[in-house]
């Protein structure tokens, strides 16, 4: 388990910066500012994909589930429902190659991967830093709960569970 977390940034600047390989773990938010679009960990599941491919699974989970249910997005007021259209025809014209944006990967595991165009040399499209984690994000993964130090004092296991040398099948 790695100390702090880590963030990617990568500026997309053209197309060709659409076909960069990316590892999105499951642990990992996404982000991009430019157009205002923010996934949570655990909503895409963990994907080995392209920025493209990222971006047009979020294109097409997020539109089903918004105009394929039920009515298909009938009852929706004419003002929200373009919204969504515009949002998603912002979206469509990224994954075009259309429009220049960022893309922040945000690990608390830093079990998140993007491809680097300039390796071994630095990217100068791609910032990748740690991060201490936030006491959610700890909390979440279940790393507060977790015993890491003075584990090996404890008292081995005899014949049943032992808490503390104490049996618990009263021996």
């Amino acid at each position: 388990m790695p100390d702090k977390g880590r963030r990617i940034t990568v500026s997309v600047e053209t197309k060709e910066d659409l076909s960069r390989d990316i590892l999105k773990s499951e642990s990992c938010a996404m982000s991009c500012p430019e157009l205002h679009l923010s996934v949570e960990p655990g909503t895409l599941g963990g994907r080995f994909t392209t920025v493209e491919g990222l971006l047009t699974q979020v294109r097409d989970d997020l539109r089903s589930s918004i105009f394929d249910v039920g009515d298909g997005g009938d009852s929706m007021d004419v003002a929200t429902k373009n919204k969504w259209d515009s949002f998603f025809g912002q979206l469509t014209s990224a994954i075009n190659g259309e429009l220049k944006f960022t893309i922040i990967l945000s690990d608390p595991l830093a079990s998140s991967y993007v491809q680097s165009f300039a390796a071994p040399e630095p990217d100068a499209q791609m910032k990748v830093e740690e991060y201490e984690r936030t006491e959610e994000e700890e909390e979440d993964l279940g790393l507060r709960d977790m015993k890491t130090e003075g584990y090996e004092q404890d008292e081995p296991v005899k014949n049943g569970a032992t808490t503390n040398g104490n049996s618990v099948n009263g021996g």
